[in-house]
C-alpha cells in the first residue's frame, strides 16, 4: 500500500448521541462532562476526543459518537444527571453511519468534492466541520495528522457516498476495508 492510498473503514458497532443544552450553565456542562469523562468542546467546530468523541455542531448542539456498547448506558446517564436542566438527549444511531478515510491523499480526495478548507493549516487535528460532499451532507472530523478523517453521514446516503468515494478514489488507489 503506497503512502497516498486512501484507506476507507466503517466505523461498525458506533453509537450516536445528539445533545442539546447550554454550556454556559455550570450544571449542564459538569453533569455531561462528569458522565462522558472528558470535556465538553464549547469552541466553534471543535472535538473532544476520550472514550468517545463529542463533535461541536453548534452554540447548544453536540453529536457524541462512542462504542455501541456503551450508548444506552450514556444515555441514561446524561438523561439521570440532566434533570432539572434544560436539556435534550437522543439516540440518533441508526440514521447515522461513521466512516473513516485515513492516508496521504484524503484531503486531496474529499477536497473533490466540498467545499470546505482541507489545507493543514486550516483544517487541523481537532477540528470539525459540516458541508456537503458530492450530493450527501456530512459531518468532518480531523482525527490525527495522518490525516485520519470521520465522516458522519446519514444512513441514507451511505451507499451514494461509498460509490462517489470509490470513482473520486480511484487516482489515489483507495482501499476499503
Amino acid at each position: 500500500m503506497s503512502e497516498h492510498t486512501i484507506r476507507v473503514t466503517l466505523a461498525k458497532d458506533v453509537g450516536h448521541i445528539n445533545l442539546r443544552g447550554n454550556p454556559d450553565d455550570d450544571v449542564f456542562r459538569k453533569a455531561v462532562e462528569a458522565v462522558l469523562a472528558q470535556p465538553l468542546p464549547v469552541a466553534p467546530n471543535t472535538i473532544s476526543a476520550g472514550d468517545s468523541q463529542i463533535f461541536w455542531l453548534g452554540p447548544d448542539e453536540w453529536l457524541v459518537t462512542a462504542p455501541a456498547a456503551t450508548t444506552v448506558r450514556s444515555l441514561q446517564c446524561l438523561n439521570e444527571s440532566l434533570v432539572g436542566c434544560h436539556a435534550a438527549v437522543n439516540d440518533v444511531s441508526g440514521g447515522n453511519i461513521a466512516i473513516r478515510l485515513g492516508g496521504g491523499s484524503v484531503r486531496r480526495l474529499i477536497a473533490k468534492g466540498c467545499t470546505l478548507d482541507f489545507h493543514p493549516d486550516v483544517f487541523q487535528v481537532g477540528s470539525c466541520a459540516q458541508s456537503g460532499l458530492g450530493k450527501a451532507t456530512a459531518l468532518f472530523g480531523l482525527i490525527d495528522d495522518t490525516p485520519t478523517f470521520d465522516l458522519i453521514v446519514r444512513r441514507s446516503f451511505s451507499g451514494y457516498l461509498v460509490k462517489w468515494l470509490q470513482h473520486a478514489g480511484r487516482e489515489y488507489g483507495i482501499e476499503f476495508v
